[in-house]
């Protein structure tokens, strides 16, 4: 950084987000998103420069370096524009729409994302990194329309606005019966883009798609599709062998660069790590291999130990920087391998592809395996007890080693959406793997929730330190609800399940639109230019299908018939695209078929709650399942009339028809 920036002091200043702070002393003048910079560009008569990031974006950092800290193209950004820095986790929706304007105009999009616009917000351009030379011929060029051929700034800015509303339009209604073996049709299509060879979608980057995997198990094990079922595993298996999982510390980065899941783009996640644990947590139920039992538990090793506060709320990321360099604190020269490695050294190399001349940049390793342990040992030439013990001591001899680098930057927002999947991730993780420690974990973090973002009946999006002042987004509230479902299967608390419906009544009331029969992204569209309705599964569940599931668990437990009625509506305007490209809507499919095979509900009556988890448990894989346990004052109107008593009971209904109760003693 240039030893000069320190004297500069900008609006950021007052920011509670990480990512703006690093930008707080830039020679760059930049405001925060609001009224201040808004009206101050109608006053100046000045374009808005709107620069969009995350604190663990390593091209951020680039572009801040090359250019926002650079005096100079600082001068022309200031002289320019009125200039404005957004950290993408805290104003999504602002996000979005930039994005998509990026989207429409270059065919791709990415971070850092850099939008001029006009006063009224508007874009006219959107791109993402340039390098400095470029960013500074591109801000003269926009400057210079501005100035010069205003005329065509305003026809841009109509065309693109034109785009954004078509866009982001959200589909409509079809009355036409859908194809009778939609389910099929959809694992055709993700069948058709499958990598047999290292699992996940044929392309490069690559991208964890937790939703995607889930589908593809869920989808296996109720169809008895073994195909189905073997791909899920299988691209679980090859990511978590890949230098995308952390050997060392466990935990997840964000995706790899190339198609194998070899080389990371290291920064580290919370919600890519909160939705993999339990989707290995879901395989060991399904095929007991305690190899993905163990990738699920380092997963959850590596947030408790790195993301998790005192409160047991758990913080955003950590970057891929340390030190300015990209993936330092996780690579290894071959010095640092023989010094720190005192036995088995030749065959801890061998197992993870590491050379003496590196097999990554600047001669460096990233730890990177063709198979499991106990596949690989006959190969090697070894027994497994060897290989495990090698790997072990290695992996704990590194782990010291790293105790003395300097650890990538913490982002250490709390974002409430995020913490929900992990809400959600550590309930179904408990729930696969009959692990209470786990449920403690989680019921931590429940009333560590409710306690900081839920205030007055009303949800709020992050907060730094104890300060919020962004209201929660739809995928905050229909998150939240989605883990309380869930925290009710290992709990059996009637009052997280009431909470939920409470919770889902604001969601309908704040966010719904009965023309459109979707939710908006926002509670309010005061600030950005078009509605936005969140409809795409991409590698975070789109709040449509998230409430669509929420509306359709909920309805049974609470009797809404009318919750089922808008269930039905959104699927209708969903299901061309489930049929056509089912991976971007692969939680619409899943739920798709659920309503295809009925919905099978599980009542037990026991005055110990934990045999009655146990119980129901037996049901832990049927996707279609809902369970309930009875108790002495229950208000759940599912619960209603079914009597409690001592005797084990279970009841057992599928949609509107029930069964004899089977006494279970």
């Amino acid at each position: 950084m240039n030893s000069d920036i320190n004297k500069h002091t900008n609006a950021l200043i007052h920011s509670q987000s990480p990512y703006l702070m690093q930008h707080a002393h830039n020679p760059v003048q930049w405001y925060e998103w609001g009224e201040m910079a808004l009206n101050k560009a109608k006053e100046e008569n000045k374009l808005l420069l709107i620069s969009i990031g995350y604190s663990a974006c390593h091209w951020c950092h680039v572009m801040a370096h090359e250019s926002f800290e650079d005096e100079e193209t600082a001068q022309m950004m200031n002289d320019y524009f009125i200039c404005i820095k957004i950290d993408r986790e805290e104003l999504p929706d602002v996000d979005q729409i930039y994005m998509d304007a990026c989207q429409l105009i270059n065919g791709n999009g990415g971070w850092p994302l850099n939008a001029f616009a006009l006063p009224d917000k508007q874009p006219i351009h959107a791109l993402t990194y340039l390098p400095k030379d470029k960013w500074q011929s591109l801000i003269k060029q926009i400057h210079h329309l501005w100035q010069n051929e205003k005329e065509k700034a305003f026809e841009y800015a109509a065309k693109l606005s034109r785009g954004l509303k078509n866009m982001n339009l959200p589909p409509e209604i079809s009355f036409k019966e859908p194809a009778s073996n939609l389910s099929e049709l959809a694992f055709e299509a993700f069948d058709a883009i499958y990598d047999p060879i290292y699992g996940g979608n044929k392309r490069a980057p690559k991208f964890p798609l937790p939703n995607n995997i889930l589908y593809l198990l869920k989808y296996g094990h109720i169809k008895n599709n073994p195909k189905s079922l073997e791909m899920g595993i299988h691209t679980l298996m090859q990511m978590s062998l890949g230098g995308i999982f952390d050997a060392v510390d466990g935990g997840f980065s964000r995706y790899s660069v190339d198609e194998k899941w070899f080389a990371p783009h290291f920064e580290k996640m919370l919600y890519d790590n909160a939705q993999l644990m339990p989707a290995f947590a879901y395989g060991f139920s399904l095929n007991n291999d305690p190899y993905l039992k163990n990738i699920a538990l380092k997963t959850l090793a590596f947030c408790n130990q790195e993301l998790r506060n005192e409160n047991g709320l758990y913080y955003c990321a950590l970057d891929a920087d340390s030190e300015g360099v990209e993936g330092k604190f996780y690579t290894y020269n071959y010095e640092e391998l023989k010094s720190n490695i005192t036995e088995n050294l030749t065959l801890f190399i061998a197992y993870f592809q590491c050379t003496e001349n590196g097999n990554w940049e600047e001669h460096r390793n990233i730890l990177y395996a063709l198979a499991t342990p106990k596949q690989a040992a006959l190969e090697l030439d070894t027994t497994a007890e060897t290989l495990v013990d090698c790997i072990e001591k290695g992996l704990l001899a590194l782990k010291k080693l790293r105790q003395n680098r300097i650890k990538p930057g913490l982002d250490n927002k709390l974002i409430c959406s995020w913490n929900a999947l992990m809400l959600k991730g550590l309930a179904e993780t408990a729930f696969y793997l009959e692990d209470p420690s786990i449920v403690q974990n989680a019921v931590q973090l429940y009333k560590a929730m409710v306690k900081q973002f839920y205030i007055s009946g009303k949800l709020y999006r992050s907060y730094q330190t104890d300060k919020s002042k962004i209201a929660a987004y739809s995928e905050d509230y229909v998150s939240f609800i989605d883990a309380l479902i869930h925290l009710y299967k290992i709990t059996f608390d009637e009052n997280v399940l009431k909470l939920a419906n409470e919770m889902c009544l604001k969601t309908i009331e704040l966010f719904y639109n009965p023309n459109k029969h979707f939710f908006r992204f926002s509670e309010t569209q005061q600030q950005i230019i078009v509605d936005k309705y969140d409809i795409n599964d991409d590698v975070i569940n789109s709040s449509n299908s998230i409430m669509a599931h929420n509306l359709w668990t909920l309805s049974w437990y609470f009797d809404r018939s009318d919750w089922r009625v808008m269930v039905t509506d959104m699927l209708s305007a969903i299901n061309t695209n489930i049929e056509k490209h089912a991976p971007w809507y692969s939680h619409w499919a899943l739920l798709n078929l659920i309503k295809e095979e009925g919905m099978e509900q599980y009542i037990v009556s026991c005055s110990d709650q934990t045999e009655a988890i146990s119980v129901l448990r037996l049901h832990k894989n049927e996707v279609n399942c809902l369970i309930a346990c009875v108790n002495e004052s229950t208000e759940i109107p599912l619960l209603k009339g079914k009597e409690y008593k001592n005797t084990k009971m279970i009841y057992h209904c599928k949609d509107q028809t029930c069964y004899k109760p089977q006494n279970i003693e």
